[in-house]
């Protein structure tokens, strides 16, 4: 927004910051917040199941196999995204309280959440959720779990000094034992 305010030149280095942290990004520029709406809205620019495809690092594989998790560091402003795979089904309270408790203590730190969730208890109806700082949103996805699908809940974080190790642990809490 504003690109009437500012040279071509400093538009330019702006777009190189952004491409660094999110290559993929498609860059819509306007003046006065005027932009053809068709460019922003209703895109399906975002789909966790394919964030291992342009990223394998995110969720800790890689081509090669598992690699140590760890949060991939962006710039250096300690902004990291933290991608958790988890297979299993989700205690719903469980995975309501440790959401709630994460947002009570770290919201100014959490810039955006967004997964896919598998809930004991919903048969196959699979779950998306997409947060910004303290306000989350989910409900049922378009899709259904497919009956031979391995039930793998995928969230992403994206925010300032994430503890991959605390979040990952907290959300195997979450998790329905096997014998249950």
């Amino acid at each position: 927004n504003k690109v009437d305010l500012v040279t071509p030149e400093a538009l330019d280095a702006l777009k190189e910051v952004i491409a660094t942290i999110n290559r993929f990004a498609t860059i819509v520029t306007c003046k006065r917040s005027e932009v053809d709406l068709s460019k922003i809205v209703g895109i399906s620019a975002f789909n966790v199941e394919r964030c291992v495809d342009l990223d394998p690092a995110l969720f800790g594989d890689s081509a090669d196999g598992p690699e140590p998790k760890k949060p991939k560091i962006h710039d250096l402003s300690m902004v990291s995204s933290c991608g958790i795979a988890i297979e299993g089904m989700l205690d719903v309270p469980k995975f309501n309280m440790f959401m709630a408790e994460l947002l009570q203590t770290r919201a100014a730190d959490l810039y955006r959440t967004k997964g896919v969730l598998s809930f004991a208890g919903q048969g196959d109806t699979k779950f998306v959720f997409q947060g910004v700082h303290e306000q989350i949103n989910f409900g049922p996805a378009q899709t259904k779990w497919l009956p031979d699908e391995p039930r793998i809940s995928k969230i992403v974080f994206i925010g300032r000094n994430l503890d991959r190790t605390f979040i990952e642990d907290s959300i195997k809490k979450c998790l329905v034992p096997d014998d249950a």
